[in-house]
């Protein structure tokens, strides 16, 4: 516990001070806009005219409700006005219906009905949803919206399972239209982060990212601009929460973690804040699976505090701290493993604004991570093993993004990105296989491998585009340039052109299109010491080529479909367990194997629709369509993820203060590895024959995922108490085969099937302190 009070102590000190900060100064609001805009600050998009809500439109009673939506409602139901959602997840300022003849004048509305929270959105994007233009068709999270999704609460990223295109079982990390893990850039404030996941190598089930620190989430499965570079596969862009004007403190504590959140911007002095801190509770609902002994303990700290130094120009603290102690064993003890993790984030922004046409923002950031596992297989009769594994790196990084707008039509972008990073890693592996499990596997009797390395690489990249608008196509043409410099090993450079397209059909339909280049060189931090790799792999890159259509035919709906193609005609090696992919020690596992294809291949086509079917209704659903591949001399393999067929439906109901979610998940089993177990005769000895890699397939994986929330407005506060359920069937989705000990008296491999996660129940409580709105 030592390690951890220091980061505990300074996460308290700084939640205290944005506490004292936030109490100076604050005042009720005076004017239905200024109610508007706090709400517009809690992360939901309202629109409406300055006719309608004139700048004199005064609040006229004090306000009851606890959470932003229902004080808009309240403000306005004053003025006979009232808030219409959109399909497009948006909220309309509009004059409300007139009463039906005859009926009674309506008096003061009730508590209940100042209370009423407004309908939720669904968790399908619009493009429209931002303030700035967007290329690329990005799925679009808003804060209330991944609060919608079960399972979303302590974590963010999981939100992101309702998406099409993105393939998860069990991990927070997901895969996206069928790209390797590392593929994805995931970023927070405009930083990189290398692996922002606790339980890493323990299949990564919680990101860093409380749902109260996010103000939105955007995604994209392919086809993004150049200012997002190296990745191949796709783009978690991670945005912070802020306020305007105002603050919200929050204590919870859940099955999960125990947290702390603020944020605010104070009326004092020209500063915003966000801080979080989230420490796991004892016994944490979530475990990995197989880890049936022991309990995981990890801590994590993340925020920002912004200084407007001038009306034009603003600089920016930001951090995100990370720490793990990881002990776990299966049962019975095959498997013992040990890890510890430690990741920091620091960085330091600085915007500024030069007029209404240019815009810049420079980012100086730094990392350090410190991880290290261990551990002992002991399989009698079949393997016997210790790993210890101790990797470190650092990185120092500057980027300068520059916006200028000379017409409302035309758009440059462009900027450039310097970065130096070294890592120091050791690995050391000892081990044997039995005889049998060595010929069956085909591997070599002695599994030893001592390796290490200190690779160091400068990076640079320049990146360039063109946006223009017509009267009915939208276009961007963009150019990066990419280019490495490893210690003692050549310098190298990429191009990678880019182009989206929109072409607005009509009122209610639009056609868009993406084709590009995405290259990605090797970090320092993935050198496959597995491997004894001794220099860098080349770079790989992948072609995305997208087409879709888009369609709102009311207001309350929308649907969109799109086809795709990703083609990585360089990809590097990774490895994987074929039968037992839930392992806690994999490298020690005879199933493991190295992949090392000449290209891969992901196609695809989604299709999602959301509909409101009242104003506290509503229903999303999307189904995809895919395959992807690895391709070899002779023949193509399925990747380990490939889903052929899956399917998403929600739906969300909004009462007065209550909530409540469901989500439904299929998609066609995950490929299997067959094999065969004979054991010995009096003519034959013990045979083990294992078929050709994903030949065959799982059974259907099926979900059922709810969440409820009620909450009770208090004065300047509220309580929520809210419960989810992951996998509320308990259904098993088989996953994996489960090695157990050789039986010495038929020379027999003792074998089990594995499963992903069982039913996960989760439940917490959230005090909320927030300023009069």
């Amino acid at each position: 516990m030592r390690t951890r009070s220091p980061a505990i102590r300074s996460a308290c000190v700084v939640l205290c001070w944005a506490w004292g900060c936030a109490f100076a100064g604050q005042t009720e609001p005076a004017s239905v806009a200024e109610v508007l805009e706090a709400l517009r600050a809690s992360g939901v998009e309202v629109l409406y005219s300055s006719d309608l809500v004139t700048p004199d439109l005064k609040v006229t009673a004090p306000l009851l409700s606890g959470d932003p939506l229902g004080r808009a409602r309240e403000v306005l139901a004053a003025h006979g006005l009232t808030l219409k959602s959109t399909a497009s997840g948006r909220y309309l300022v509009t004059r409300a219906p007139p009463p039906p003849a005859g009926a009674a004048t309506p008096g003061p509305p009730s508590a209940s009905e100042r209370l009423a929270p407004v309908e939720q959105v669904s968790v399908f994007a619009s493009r429209y949803a931002v303030a700035r233009p967007l290329t690329g068709e990005p799925h679009f999270l808003s804060s209330v919206q991944i609060e919608q999704v079960p399972g979303s609460q302590n974590d963010a990223l999981r939100a992101t399972r309702a998406l099409p295109g993105v393939a998860s079982n069990i991990s927070s990390r997901p895969y996206i239209r069928g790209s390797l893990l590392d593929d994805v850039l995931v970023q927070f404030d405009g930083v990189p982060l290398a692996d922002p996941f606790h339980l890493k190598n323990f299949q990564s089930l919680i990101s860093v990212f409380d749902a109260s620190a996010v103000d939105r989430i955007e995604v994209y499965s392919g086809g993004f601009p150049v200012r997002y570079g190296t990745r191949s596969g796709g783009v978690i862009d991670v945005t912070p929460r802020r306020l305007r004007s105002g603050y919200e403190h929050s204590i919870g504590v859940s099955l999960l973690t125990f947290d702390l959140s603020s944020v605010g911007r104070s009326d004092r002095w020209p500063i915003e804040w966000l801080a979080t801190a989230r420490h796991s509770v004892r016994d944490i609902a979530l475990k990995p699976v197989n880890g049936e002994i022991g309990e995981p303990m990890f801590l994590d700290s993340l925020g920002r505090l912004r200084l407007h130094s001038s009306d034009r120009s603003s600089w920016t603290l930001g951090w995100l701290l990370l720490d793990d102690q990881i002990q776990l064993a299966t049962d019975p003890a095959a498997e013992l493993a040990t890890a510890r993790y430690r990741d920091r984030y620091e960085w330091l922004a600085y915007d500024r604004d030069f007029g209404q046409r240019l815009h810049s923002r420079t980012v100086f950031a730094a990392t350090q991570a410190e991880r290290a596992r261990s551990g002992d297989l002991i399989l009698p009769g079949v393997a016997m093993g210790h790993l210890a594994e101790a990797r470190s790196f650092d990185s120092l990084e500057v980027r300068s993004e520059w916006t200028y707008q000379p017409a409302p039509q035309l758009t440059w972008s462009y900027g450039l990105e310097a970065a130096k990073a070294s890592a120091d890693l050791t690995y050391d592996r000892s081990g044997r296989f039995s005889d049998l499990i060595a010929a069956g596997f085909a591997r070599p009797v002695d599994n030893t491998l001592v390796a290490s390395a200190t690779p160091e690489v400068s990076t640079y990249a320049l990146f360039g585009s063109v946006r223009r608008r017509w009267s009915s196509i939208e276009a961007e043409l963009g150019l990066r340039l990419d280019g490495q410099d490893y210690r003692e090993f050549a310098a190298r450079q990429q191009w990678s052109p880019r182009f989206n397209v929109r072409y607005d059909v009509a009122p209610r339909w639009r056609w868009y299109g993406s084709w590009g280049r995405f290259t990605q060189a090797q970090r320092v931090d993935t050198w496959r010491l597995e491997d004894a790799q001794t220099g860098p792999d080349a770079p790989e890159f992948a072609v995305h080529t997208i087409l879709g259509v888009a369609y709102e035919p009311s207001e309350a709906a929308r649907w969109r479909l799109e086809v795709y193609r990703k083609h990585w005609a360089q990809v590097s090696p990774y490895f994987e367990n074929t039968l037992d992919a839930l392992s806690l020690l994999p490298d020690l596992e005879p199933d493991r194997v190295r992949i090392a294809p000449n290209d891969s291949e992901a196609t695809g086509i989604e299709f999602s629709a959301h509909r409101a079917l009242s104003s506290s209704l509503e229903t999303w659903a999307s189904y995809t369509w895919s395959r992807v591949a690895d391709e070899f001399a002779s023949e193509d393999v399925l990747r380990s993820w490939d889903q052929p067929h899956a399917l998403t439906v929600g739906l969300a109901w909004s009462g007065v203060r209550t909530s409540a979610s469901v989500l439904v998940g299929w998609h066609r089993g995950w490929p299997r590895t067959p094999f065969d177990a004979a054991p010995a005769t009096p003519a034959a000895p013990a045979r083990l024959t294992v078929g050709p890699r994903n030949s065959g397939r799982w059974g259907d994986y099926f979900t059922v995922d709810l969440r409820a929330t009620w909450t009770l407005p208090l004065a300047r506060s509220d309580l929520s108490t809210w419960i989810e359920a992951t996998n509320s069937t308990n259904r098993q989705n088989d996953c994996c085969v489960r090695f157990g000990a050789l039986n010495a008296a038929s020379g027999l491999l003792a074998t089990e099937p594995n499963a992903w996660l069982p039913r996960i129940l989760n439940a917490g409580i959230t005090w909320r302190f927030h300023s009069a709105r």
